[in-house]
């Protein structure tokens, strides 16, 4: 697939890029070089609990073979550390929806999860498509790794997974599973479990929509996840679950969109929380609208305030937010380019808490073909915040951006 071509304002803040700092209406950007290798991709930043960050990607690691690396981030000089190997091997799945997911507990202890192909669906002598997903954990700060070993007890078919630490020390996986697609109408189901538990799989919701990332964000009673339901008609919005208390709630629709569509959108929704403040954003295709939306709650998710729409008119989605210490909710998304001379690319807008939404700026140019993933961010400090994203070229790269929001 060839990139869209970048309209000029678009080109003109790429070489701005390259000259270092670019100021903007709402923010600084700053690029930090990462240090992947070429034709890396699936760029991904997780946050320990004591705010060090780390960036983790894939890129080739020989014939055939792919590298899981990861890399810390040192904020007083602004920079990367050296990369780290987790993992690496033949026959792996590496897609640009579906990557790896790197989580970190209080202590240090590392979590990181990819994918590989399931060789009991192959045919003889090829692979299949159904994949699964493998877990490893590091207790030494990532110097070294256990053996890896499926992270599902009861499927080899696993995809798009979610961890996430919780306060009591426990690491929670989420998964979309594909165990019951032959008695289910062809349905993928959400399943949890605790990592390193004597625990089986746990089913929470039957139905769910084939290939859209699940999000999860910490609350004062346990955590809440959201991810994209489906219906015996078709319709595609966004549910959400909770672990409260030591016990799982029901499904619940996040807001009613009544997006009917017959194909998964590919286009996952994502939470972050401060204590009981969380921040809910997706993207939705309703009524061929394509819209991005934030929801806030004060509650720690038990309930929401009206839809905020974000996007300029054309958005592709690919969504992200991060709360920052003063309340702000920090909103980033790709949208499209347009006649008028509105360039396409990764933007960012906030949300007071109060509900008040800011300009929204373009932080970088991209393109819309898929090779572009999905824009990752974390926060940094009391109003910084690192953006991580891969860079469609040839060879492709991973790009990371300090961005700090201005008073």
């Amino acid at each position: 697939m060839h990139a869209a071509p970048l309209r000029r304002g678009a080109l003109l803040l790429a070489a701005a890029f390259l000259l270092g700092l670019v100021r903007l209406p709402a923010a600084t950007v700053e690029p930090v070089v990462a240090p992947a290798g070429a034709d890396a991709m699936c760029a991904a930043l997780a946050t320990a609990p004591d705010g060090t960050v780390f960036l983790s990607w894939l890129e080739p690691a020989g014939p055939d073979a792919t590298a899981l690396k990861f890399a810390r981030y040192d904020a007083a000089q602004n920079r990367w550390g050296d990369a780290r190997l987790i993992a690496h091997g033949r026959d792996w799945f590496v897609n640009w929806a579906d990557f790896p997911v790197l989580a970190v507990q209080t202590g240090g202890r590392m979590t990181a999860v990819w994918f590989a192909y399931s060789p009991a669906h192959a045919a003889p002598g090829q692979l299949g498509r159904a994949y699964h997903a493998e877990v490893s954990t590091s207790d030494d700060g990532g110097a070294t790794w256990t053996s890896p070993r499926p992270l599902a007890t009861g499927s080899d078919s696993v995809e798009f997974v979610a961890l996430q630490p919780l306060a009591d020390g426990r690491m929670l996986a989420l998964w979309l599973d594909s165990r019951h697609r032959a008695t289910n109408g062809d349905r993928q189901s959400l399943y949890a479990k605790f990592i390193g538990s004597d625990g089986s799989d746990l089913l929470l919701d039957d139905a769910v929509c084939d290939c859209c990332q699940i999000t999860t964000a910490l609350t004062p009673g346990g955590m809440i996840a959201a991810y994209r339901g489906r219906t015996a008609d078709e319709v595609r919005d966004i549910r959400l679950v909770e672990f409260r208390d030591g016990r799982w709630t029901k499904p619940h629709p996040l807001h009613l969109d009544r997006w009917n569509i017959t194909g998964c959108p590919v286009n996952g929704p994502q939470l972050s929380s401060r204590g009981a403040q969380v921040a809910a954003t997706w993207f939705t295709a309703a009524r061929s609208q394509p819209r991005v939306f934030t929801k806030l709650s004060t509650d720690g998710g038990a309930t929401f305030g009206a839809p905020l729409r974000i996007d300029l008119g054309r958005p592709q989605g690919r969504v992200d937010n991060v709360l920052v210490a003063d309340g702000t909710t920090v909103v980033t998304w790709l949208e499209t380019g347009a006649g008028d001379g509105q360039a396409g690319g990764i933007y960012l807008r906030t949300i007071s808490p109060a509900g008040v939404l800011s300009e929204p700026q373009m932080l970088a140019p991209a393109t819309e073909s898929r090779a572009g993933g999905f824009p990752r961010m974390t926060v940094l400090g009391a109003n910084r915040l690192l953006l991580a994203y891969t860079l469609e070229a040839e060879p492709s790269r991973v790009v990371t951006l300090l961005v700090s929001l201005n008073d």
